[in-house]
């Protein structure tokens, strides 16, 4: 059985933050897929299981989009990163 970690949804968040600002990720379409593949590598590497809530979490992580847009200074008409 995997042992369950806890995850820092913040330090999640923080890192979506930096992946994105990294990538250009302005719209909410490829945030939601930049949230997916983050949790995906964390399955992957053992820092999370099944049991976990991922789901909880993914839903947690794609409703923080005006957080990621607030972080990156995107609003307007024309999202700048």
């Amino acid at each position: 059985m995997t042992e369950f970690l806890n995850i820092d949804r913040q330090a999640l968040f923080d890192e979506l933050v930096e992946r994105g600002r990294q990538q250009g990720i302005n719209d909410q379409e490829a945030y939601n897929e930049l949230c997916d593949d983050l949790l995906m590598e964390r399955l992957e590497v053992g820092e999370a299981d099944e049991d976990s809530n991922i789901i909880g979490l993914r839903e947690q992580l794609k409703n923080r989009w005006p957080d990621y847009q607030e972080a990156l200074g995107l609003g307007g008409e024309q999202p700048q990163l």
